[in-house]
């Protein structure tokens, strides 16, 4: 048992992460980063079954999107590691504002809270490669026979998370834009008050 508490905890950063996230994103940010990739996601399924009868139609449609799936989304891993980068090399200005300024709880700095949104963004955007990678090669080792079955619930759901991440992904890293934008412009002589989220 205590070697699978100390498993757990070796590799746990992705679940401490995402709690951390959970916790300190506004309800606007939750709707926009979560509700609205599930809503998109159940629309975008709701059109392609009318287009996909068979499990090898399915399959071939999202191999087919994947590549250019990860393509994209290995280029916002990329910018979301740049802006950890960009954050934690300048000392002074917004970045002394945001490690002087604690949540609302008073437990973290802002800074972290903000660091804590972009390394989200890079895991759960690697999430997505890894799982595009392992989805495109069992779809192509998939047996003749099992391409001919009907698109039972399960494939729907795996379709359904694999587009929910993805969208969920481009959205956060649509939103770091924004902070980093923020945070790069943030003139302190001018502005006085913490660069938004």
């Amino acid at each position: 048992m205590r070697k699978l508490k100390a498993f757990y905890k070796a590799n746990n950063f992705p679940i401490v992460t995402f709690r951390r996230y959970w916790k300190d994103a506004s309800i606007s940010e939750l709707i926009v980063d979560l509700f609205f990739p599930v809503v998109l996601a159940a629309v975008l399924l709701y059109f392609t079954s009318f287009t996909a009868d068979k499990l090898s139609v399915l399959i071939e449609k999202f191999q087919q999107v994947s590549g250019q799936v990860i393509a994209a989304i290995s280029i916002l891993a990329g910018f979301n590691i740049a802006s950890i980068t960009i954050l934690s090399t300048i000392t002074g200005g917004p970045a002394r504002k945001l490690k002087e300024t604690k949540t609302s709880d008073g437990k973290l700095r802002l800074f972290d809270t903000v660091v804590c949104f972009f390394t989200w963004a890079v895991i759960i955007q690697l999430i997505v490669v890894f799982s595009s990678i392992i989805l495109y090669y069992i779809g192509s080792f998939i047996p003749e026979p099992l391409k001919k079955w009907p698109i039972y619930w399960w494939a729907w759901g795996l379709a359904g998370l694999w587009l929910v991440i993805a969208i969920h992904s481009i959205l956060l890293s649509i939103r770091n834009m924004k902070t980093l934008y923020l945070y790069l412009t943030y003139k302190e002589t001018e502005n006085t008050s913490t660069p938004q989220k």
